[in-house]
């Protein structure tokens, strides 16, 4: 039986909570004294005016709740979180009745990784309308972060109770490693020295040639074609490329600020390969990632980077792989932490943080 009483309390007075507000205090020492009175002096007022103070008791109750009960609400977060980056979050507070009000409403949430805070307030909420809440947030830290319940707050009729419903919402979510500037490892990664080189040298072997455009360089103009042509006409080059490198990212050693450079390197590392359309292979300890398989891969790879926590254990698979793609290829990037790196490492470029 006590099993039982504990489960009913859990689930139901964990949705309904309630506190007196200086007038409610105020109210009901009126109301026991007026009680103590009429016990004390047996007079029939004394009596009815206890009844009347606790029938306004029970009137406010059943109104509060009546106005709670009818609010169904719906949360929105988007799908992809950065750490450090404001997000917008949506609240949609909605009554579902078809013929009564709800008054006095305020909108609180929050809870898990975030303070809270009142959204908004509602003088009244008519059948069937409904109200859209937006309000920005933020998480400095990687990881899974979590908002619980929306807090629904009411002193609804009287002022003198304040009853709050709590509307279960627990929205789980992942943030993404923060940004960090990788101009040069990014350099690193695409295998050339300098980013700028390809934006300020052609390459060497002429294509074809097509009709001059207005936004072409005069430079690649070729005279002797243009002149027996009658028009201007450019050169197409073959475009210098550089080798792309397969990545490795090494998270061996302690948790701490060394880590968290290195793994928010590693995740701005791969959006910058993936907004240049570069096809490259990313590797930890674990796990392997071809980028050129798309975004959902590319959104895989953040995620595992979110959550990766320091190496633990002899697993060396996704290692293998990448010792073995860089062996053959001749190139490869190894980010590296505190730790040094293994004695089995390849010729390739080290990246320390």
């Amino acid at each position: 039986m006590t099993a039982r009483v504990r489960s009913f309390t859990l689930k139901w007075g964990e949705r309904r909570r309630l506190r007196f507000t200086a007038e409610g205090w105020v109210f009901t020492f009126i109301a026991v004294s007026m009680g103590l009175v009429a016990v004390n002096t047996g007079h029939n007022l004394f009596y009815l005016i206890f009844s009347l103070l606790l029938s306004v008791v029970i009137v406010s109750g059943i109104l509060s709740e009546s106005v709670l009960r009818q609010i169904q609400v719906h949360r929105q977060i988007p799908a992809e979180v950065t750490a450090r980056i404001p997000f917008a979050v949506v609240v949609e507070a909605r009554n579902t009745s078809r013929k009564r009000y709800s008054y006095s409403l305020t909108i609180n949430d929050g809870g898990g990784s975030f303070p809270r805070r009142d959204l908004g307030y509602l003088p009244h909420l008519a059948p069937g309308a409904s109200k859209t809440f937006h309000t920005l947030m933020q998480v400095e830290k990687r990881g899974l972060h979590r908002f619980e319940a929306v807090h629904l707050v009411t002193r609804f009729p009287f002022g003198l109770f304040e009853k709050t419903r709590l509307v279960r919402l627990n929205d789980d979510f992942v943030a993404y490693p923060a940004h960090r500037e990788v101009a040069r490892s990014a350099a690193f990664a695409y295998g050339r020295e300098e980013m700028g080189m390809k934006k300020s040298r052609w390459g060497e072997e002429i294509l074809s040639l097509r009709p001059a455009l207005a936004e072409d360089d005069y430079r690649s103009i070729h005279w002797r074609t243009s002149a027996r042509m009658g028009s201007l006409m450019v050169k197409e080059f073959a475009e210098e490329a550089g080798q792309p490198r397969p990545l490795f990212f090494d998270h061996r050693g302690p948790e701490g600020p060394s880590l968290e450079r290195a793994v928010e390197t590693a995740a701005s590392l791969l959006r910058w390969l993936a907004s240049e359309r570069i096809p490259v292979t990313f590797f930890t300890w674990e796990n392997s990632f071809d980028l050129n398989a798309g975004a959902e891969e590319v959104k895989r790879a953040l995620r595992h980077l979110a959550l990766i926590a320091p190496m633990e254990g002899p697993n060396q698979e996704g290692y293998e792989k990448w010792r073995g793609m860089a062996l053959r290829e001749g190139v490869g990037l190894f980010i590296r932490g505190d730790i040094p790196p293994p004695s089995s490492l390849p010729s390739c470029q080290v990246i320390f943080i």
